[in-house]
């Protein structure tokens, strides 16, 4: 699927993607990434350049929007200030001439399932925001459709709503096991709505995987780098042979590579890499996992952010690095030198540049 528009602008380049019947199916990215583009062509809200869209079996390339049996929830919620709660659910079924008494069972069934049938007869401006997307949400629920499009439609909730509203949509999801794309810039959403994640940049599908998958396995730096809070650690340096053995050369410091990571890396000998970590693979103290010298990294501690029972520790290393790591809580003055012990398992090599490939992967080429 492509879409081109006027001045040879690009935003979606050639994706192809498969969604499986009752699947809840996230799309996540930067702003640009042509996440929305896409939904709206799968939406019938924008022309596609080029490819082909199936629904259910049938290529509605060129089906109206309201032909397409697709229900879409939108960031802003779109409800008609004039009517009630009531009117807004049912307007579309009236539209489409639904007998009154098949309107009335499908509005206060989706009321019912959603927790609002207190607010049927109040107006969009007597809601809260919670309340007036969960009246879109029973606005798509009573159309019964094919496939369920969201986009970004947790972005005007506050932080707490948000959590809650997504907790509702893994529910509604469970009982309804309607197929579902849904488009947000937030990787909390994606990795806690989706079955499976799709992580977009530059209109192009970088990696389409669980969410565990793409966070654990991450294909490329970009997705390692787009997904995760605080987000992975990058050292540049390079691959050298010392005795036999591959050790990652860096300003940082030097890290000696065994295992899977050594097999991969004695390929990559006088060649520069990029070392990757997430900040729970770095610990303070030696662990089960985490306890080699040699796999270790001097530094001084900047700045703590405690977390409850976790904090996390900024780390500047020579070279003029900063490693975070999030480990367990404990009383630390900032200044004071540490030592961080990586967890060989928790380690990737990259090639260099932005979407450099994930080397150890075990099907990397």
């Amino acid at each position: 699927m492509v879409k081109t528009y006027e001045g040879d602008v690009t935003a979606v380049r050639g994706i192809s993607l498969h969604i499986n019947d009752g699947e809840f199916l996230v799309l996540v990215g930067p702003s640009g990434c042509g996440k929305s583009t896409t939904l709206r062509m799968v939406a019938g809200l924008e022309d596609i350049t080029g490819g082909t869209i199936s629904i259910g079996g049938r290529v509605v390339n060129h089906v109206a929007p309201k032909d397409r049996d697709i229900a879409m929830v939108f960031q802003n919620y779109a409800l008609y200030p004039h009517m009630t709660v009531y009117k807004n659910m049912a307007f579309g079924l009236k539209l489409r001439k639904f007998p009154k008494v098949e309107i009335d069972k499908r509005v206060r069934d989706a009321a019912k399932i959603l927790g609002i049938t207190e607010l049927l007869e109040r107006r969009p401006k007597a809601l809260s925001g919670g309340q007036r997307q969960r009246v879109a949400l029973g606005r798509a629920i009573v159309r019964d459709p094919s496939v369920f499009l969201f986009d970004e439609p947790l972005s005007n909730l506050d932080a707490k709503l948000r959590v809650e509203t997504r907790a509702e949509l893994k529910r509604l999801h469970k009982r309804l096991s309607t197929t579902t794309i849904y488009v947000t810039h937030d990787q909390e959403e994606a990795m806690t709505l989706g079955d499976r994640v799709v992580v977009m940049s530059g209109g192009h599908i970088q990696q389409c995987d669980t969410p565990l998958g793409v966070y654990r396995q991450p294909v490329n730096r970009f997705v390692a780098a787009f997904l995760g809070t605080p987000p992975m650690n990058f050292i540049d340096g390079r691959i050298v042979a010392e005795d036999g053995r591959a050790v990652f050369q860096s300003d940082a410091g030097r890290v000696v590579l065994d295992g899977h990571h050594g097999e991969v890396a004695q390929q990559h000998v006088g060649q520069e890499v990029v070392l990757g970590i997430r900040p729970e693979g770095l610990e303070l103290h030696p662990t089960a996992e985490a306890n080699r010298e040699d796999m270790a990294i001097d530094g001084e501690l900047d700045v703590v952010e405690p977390l409850g029972n976790m904090m996390d520790m900024f780390v500047s290393v020579a070279g003029g690095g900063r490693l975070v790591a999030r480990v367990k809580a404990e009383v630390i003055e900032e200044g004071t030198a540490v030592k961080l012990f990586l967890d060989p398992d928790k380690l990737h090599l990259f090639e260099t540049g932005e979407y450099g490939k994930n080397l150890t992967l075990r099907d990397a080429v």
